[in-house]
């Protein structure tokens, strides 16, 4: 268990690459009991579990809690929002797991919170286990995503069998064998988590005191 500390953690940016795929490693899992502050004083907590079975299944959930009050409402001037707006507390449940050394990703969905706007966003949660020093707080971040409303196939009203929404191509130059191309964009995907990118471009909270401890396992 680590000890009450003080860090300042400096920030890692991402590159700009695009999301990746979900490796989920049968055997890794991630579980931490935590509790920090960051710039804003206000001392958060988070309980979480996750773990990839010999299938490949992964299974986890989490609790998060923060006392600031912020707004139950997407938008900070809907007049139905309360004056008062309560504390913050969500659960989520995890169903994908990546873990590379020491830093685990998992993507999950609410399922529970004191903000009803939050139920069914997905969620994201990517940490980082520091090891057994004491002087060295285990870092983490998080995000929430909307999960985007389904869009219209455009058709053709003048042929029942249109199908060319469905067709797939990959476009490059002619002119240029060394044109590796562009696949066309498949109208009928639905995203299914918050994008997933390399673990190491990620950016994490700047921890000013931590108690607790966050363990990453990759077999």
């Amino acid at each position: 268990m680590k000890s009450l500390g003080v860090a300042s953690i400096g920030m890692l940016f991402l590159l700009g690459m695009g999301p990746m795929a979900m490796a989920q490693t049968p055997g890794s899992s991630a579980r931490g009991t935590y509790r920090f502050v960051l710039e804003d004083g206000v001392v958060k907590s988070l309980d979480f579990i996750a773990s990839t079975d010999d299938r490949g299944v992964t299974t986890g959930e989490m609790a998060f809690y923060d006392p600031s009050r912020i707004p139950d409402s997407d938008d900070p001037e809907d007049p139905r929002a309360p004056d008062a707006p309560p504390e913050f507390s969500m659960k989520a449940s995890f169903d994908s797991l990546t873990v590379e050394k020491d830093r685990a990703i998992m993507n999950g969905t609410v399922v529970d919170s004191t903000h009803r706007s939050y139920i069914g966003k997905f969620v994201q949660l990517v940490v980082e286990d520091s090891g057994p020093d004491s002087r060295i707080p285990d870092q983490l971040t998080w995000s929430f995503c909307k999960p985007q409303p389904g869009g219209w196939v455009p058709s053709d009203a003048e042929r029942r069998s249109d199908d060319g929404a469905y067709l797939r191509w990959w476009a490059t130059d002619a002119e240029r064998k060394d044109d590796v191309g562009i696949p066309s964009q498949d109208l009928l995907a639905r995203e299914k988590s918050c994008p997933v990118y390399p673990l190491r471009q990620y950016s994490f909270a700047e921890i000013l005191k931590w108690d607790g401890d966050i363990v990453v396992v990759q077999p």
